[in-house]
C-alpha cells in the first residue's frame, strides 16, 4: 500500500513537472504579444534581384504591446530603398499605424508610433526590398520588441528562382543613371526601353529559331508542289488546266491568315488531327507553292521557243529538253523572285502566333504583355531584319549581275528590277522578258 502511494506521488510530481515546462514554453507567448504559430510572410516576386515587397501578418497577444520589429533579411539584399507601412484589425475596425523605418545593411528595423496594442492582427509591408541573386530557399529572421524587452520572431522561409543573365544585365541597367534619363523620354522607353531590349534577346532568340525551322522545311516543300502545278497550268489537257487554275486562284484570292484558320480550327472539325508544327509548315507550303507556280510559269514561258526547238533537233525529248535546257534557263531567270517570294513566307510566319505556334511574334507578343512595353516587338523587328535585309541586298545584285549578262543596258534596268523585288513581285510573278504573257494580278496574300 505505501508502495502504491509513492508511485502515485511520483506520478504527480511528474505530471506537475511537465505542466511548469509547457507553462515556461507558453508565458512568453502570452505575456508578449506575437502568435508565433500566426505569423506569415507572402511575397510579390518569384525571381531575386527584383524589387520585392515582403507582407508579414500576425497576432499580437497578451498583455504586452509591441514597440517595433526588426528584420533580418537573407545576406546579399540590398535595403537601401526600403520604405514601410503598417495597419491593426481589431474586429471590423482597420487603423493605420505611423512607422518608422530604419535600414542597416540587411536588417529593417520598423518602429510604431504608437505601439501596436495587445489582441490586435497586425500587418506590415517592407517596400522596395532587392533580394539576393541566388534562387531556390531563403528565410526571414528577426526581433520584436516590448516593453519588458526583446523577443525572437519565428523563422519565415520564400523561394525564388535564380535570375538568368539576360535580367541580371537588365536589373543593372535598370539602376543606371543615363538609362533613367533614357527612359525619361515616353517614345524611347515604349519602344526601346534598354532593360527590356536585355531581356528580351534571348527569349526571343528561341522563338526566332522556330520561325526559321518552320520556313526551313516549308518552302523546300513549295518548290516541287509550285513548278508542278506550273506544268499542269500548262498542259493541253484542259480539265488538268482547269484544277491547276483553281488551286492557284484560291490560294492567291484568299488571305493567309484564314488558310492558318482554316486548316487549324477546320480540319479537327472533321477528324484530321496533326501536331502544330507539321501543320504549320503544310499550310505554309501549299500558299507558297501557288505563288511559286506562276514564277515558274512566267519563267518558263519567257524562254524563247527556238531553245525548244533546238533542243529536239538535237534528238532530245520533251522531258531531257525540260530538264537539261529550259528549267536550267527558268531557274537562273526567276532565282531573284524565288528569293523575294522567300522572303515574304519567312515573314508570314508571324501569323502563325495567332494559333498559338510560339514563334518568334508570339514570344515577343507575350513579353510585351508581361512588361507592358513594346520594346520586345522592336528586338523581333530586328531579328527579322537579320534574315531579310541581307537577302534583299543579295537579290539586288543577283538582279544586276542578270541584267547586265543578257546585254541590259545598265543600272536604269538594275535600279527598276531592285525596286521591283523590294516591293513584293514575287507575289505578281512578274515574267523575266517580255516574251511571257500576262501574268495574273489577282493577290490574295
Amino acid at each position: 500500500m505505501r508502495t502504491m502511494r509513492r508511485i502515485r506521488g511520483f506520478q504527480r510530481l511528474g505530471a506537475l513537472l511537465c505542466l511548469l515546462a509547457l507553462l515556461s514554453l507558453v508565458a512568453p507567448l502570452l505575456a508578449f504579444g506575437i502568435d508565433a504559430a500566426g505569423t506569415t510572410m507572402t511575397i510579390d516576386q518569384t525571381t531575386g534581384g527584383l524589387e520585392t515587397r515582403f507582407t508579414f501578418s500576425t497576432a499580437t497577444s497578451g498583455s504586452e504591446t509591441v514597440l517595433g520589429v526588426d528584420f533580418l533579411f537573407p545576406p546579399g539584399t540590398d535595403t537601401s530603398k526600403v520604405t514601410a507601412d503598417a495597419v491593426t484589425l481589431v474586429g471590423l475596425q482597420r487603423s493605420n499605424v505611423t512607422v518608422k523605418a530604419q535600414a542597416n545593411g540587411t536588417s529593417v528595423k520598423v518602429l510604431f508610433n504608437p505601439s501596436v496594442e495587445p489582441s490586435s492582427t497586425l500587418r506590415v509591408v517592407v517596400h522596395d526590398v532587392i533580394t539576393p541573386y541566388a534562387g531556390g530557399k531563403q528565410a526571414v529572421t528577426g526581433t520584436y520588441a516590448t516593453q519588458t524587452g526583446t523577443h525572437k520572431l519565428p523563422v519565415m522561409a520564400f523561394t525564388q528562382a535564380a535570375p538568368t543573365t539576360s535580367q541580371i544585365i537588365g536589373f543593372w541597367l535598370s539602376r543606371q543613371a543615363f538609362v533613367k534619363i533614357w527612359n525619361s523620354v515616353p517614345i524611347l522607353n515604349a519602344f526601346f526601353n534598354p532593360q527590356l531590349i536585355a531581356i528580351s534577346i534571348p527569349i526571343l532568340f528561341f522563338g526566332w529559331l522556330l520561325s526559321i525551322g518552320l520556313i526551313a522545311v516549308a518552302y523546300p516543300v513549295a518548290i516541287p508542289i509550285g513548278l508542278a502545278t506550273a506544268f499542269l497550268k500548262m498542259s493541253k489537257l484542259a480539265p488538268v488546266r482547269w484544277i491547276a487554275s483553281a488551286y492557284i486562284n484560291v490560294i492567291r484570292g484568299t488571305p493567309l491568315f484564314l488558310q492558318i484558320y482554316i486548316a487549324f480550327f477546320g480540319l479537327p472539325l472533321v477528324g484530321i488531327r496533326m501536331p502544330d508544327f507539321p501543320l504549320g509548315v503544310t499550310v505554309l507550303a501549299i500558299n507558297s507553292g501557288a505563288y511559286l507556280a506562276e514564277i515558274f510559269r512566267a519563267g518558263i514561258q519567257s524562254i524563247n521557243k527556238g531553245q525548244f526547238e533546238a533542243a529536239q533537233s538535237l534528238g532530245m525529248t520533251y522531258a531531257q529538253a525540260m530538264a537539261f535546257v529550259i528549267i536550267p534557263q527558268t531557274v537562273r531567270r526567276v532565282l531573284p523572285t524565288m528569293t523575294s517570294e522567300f522572303i515574304l513566307l519567312f515573314k508570314d510566319t508571324a501569323l502563325l502566333s495567332a494559333v498559338g505556334i510560339f514563334e518568334l511574334m508570339m514570344n515577343a507578343k507575350n513579353s510585351a504583355a508581361n512588361s507592358g512595353n513594346v520594346t520586345a516587338y522592336t528586338v523581333a523587328a530586328v531579328y527579322y531584319l537579320m534574315i531579310t535585309i541581307p537577302l534583299i541586298n543579295w537579290v539586288g545584285k543577283l538582279e544586276h549581275r542578270l541584267a547586265l549578262s543578257e546585254g541590259a543596258s545598265g543600272s536604269p534596268t538594275a535600279k527598276t528590277k531592285k525596286h521591283g523585288a523590294l516591293e513584293g513581285m514575287a507575289r505578281i510573278a512578274t515574267p523575266a522578258t517580255a516574251d511571257a504573257g500576262k501574268p495574273d494580278d489577282t493577290d490574295g496574300r
